[in-house]
């Protein structure tokens, strides 16, 4: 799940150029937008629904984003990565799990995940629309089985992504809508590191 996450806050963290020529086009400019902030906030409502199981779960999250690095906060749990180590906090469990990225790890930060999908994708505009909302749909062929699609929705007005779908190949949908989209702030230069002074009482477990 957590890859579905990263994937879409790099996705949710952009705003459509609609004047290109295709949807793919679109797609594109999506990637290199991201890639000219500094950094990045999204506050975002998230489901998960699979109507064959009868599930349908409901919460937010918030996540911050600068290049490899990025951090994480949904489910009780702290993601913190600076490219190079990732911590994740588990707050029922009161650890802190230490890993390395490995470069190998297509998965392992948004822009890994998103670039990935980059070259090799196929992505149409859908008929759906209501007032002003218009979607776009994005494929993926990479030989990656993650996700079945993903569907994006955005005001053509405020060019605002309102919400974004995406389909994994287990039948299950995960929904995030945005709260709050922030970029570029001063942020301090030890933000997406570990800090064990902020979680006295856990127990590190180091992976690497």
């Amino acid at each position: 799940m957590r890859k579905h996450i990263l994937l879409t806050l790099s996705i949710l963290a952009l705003v459509f150029n609609l004047k290109a020529q295709d949807a793919e086009t679109v797609f594109k400019s999506v990637v290199d937008k991201l890639k000219a902030y500094d950094n990045i906030e999204i506050a975002f409502d998230y489901n998960m629904i699979n109507t064959e199981a009868g599930i349908y779960e409901t919460m937010d999250g918030v996540g911050f984003l600068k290049g490899k690095a990025y951090k994480l906060k949904i489910m009780g749990q702290d993601i913190i990565c600076d490219g190079t180590t990732t911590w994740t906090y588990n707050a029922d469990a009161e650890e802190v799990m230490i890993s390395e990225v490995e470069s190998s790890d297509e998965g392992s930060t948004p822009l890994a995940i998103i670039d990935k999908y980059y070259d090799n994708i196929t992505a149409k505009f859908l008929d759906e629309s209501n007032g002003d909302i218009k979607k776009i749909e994005v494929k993926s062929f990479a030989g990656d089985d993650s996700f079945d699609k993903i569907i994006v929705s955005l005001d053509t007005k405020t060019l605002e992504i309102k919400d974004l779908h995406v389909f994994d190949n287990n039948n299950n949908e995960f929904v995030y809508v945005i709260t709050r989209f922030v970029t570029d702030q001063m942020l301090p230069a030890d933000f997406f590191t570990f800090k064990e002074s902020d979680y006295p009482d856990a127990e590190i477990i180091d992976m690497r």
